[in-house]
């Protein structure tokens, strides 16, 4: 085999190889580009809802905002702070009453069950 031989048969082989490498490879590069394309389309596409979002939350925050300050002064926020704090207060004591009273109850119960358990 001679080496002009050689060339040629790689020659052959290259051309015979080329596009069964290149017609994949084109494939793999276009679907990888159009991945890439609808991702990022995708992320726009989020981005401006996100935006959106924000900013219909910054108006409702800023329309909240004016309201709440035009419907109550402060002297009936500062009546009704004062008033939600007794009942908060009324609402705990209860809970300390029915707290007592359970482990009272528990107590009690455990007594009873010593004093048969003895007999």
């Amino acid at each position: 085999m001679t080496l002009a031989s050689f060339w040629e048969l790689s020659g052959t082989f290259l051309t015979v190889l080329t596009p069964l490498v290149a017609v994949p490879l084109a494939v793999i590069t276009f679907y990888l580009r159009s991945i890439r394309e609808h991702q990022t389309s995708w992320h726009g596409q989020w981005v401006g809802r996100l935006e959106a979002a924000e900013a219909s939350t910054t108006e409702l925050r800023r329309t909240v905002g004016e309201f709440e300050r035009g419907y109550a002064t402060k002297e009936e926020w500062l009546r009704e702070c004062i008033y939600a704090r007794r009942k908060l207060e009324q609402l705990g004591e209860t809970v300390v009453r029915l707290e007592t009273l359970v482990e009272t109850q528990k107590a009690e119960t455990r007594k009873d069950q010593e004093c048969k358990g003895g007999m």
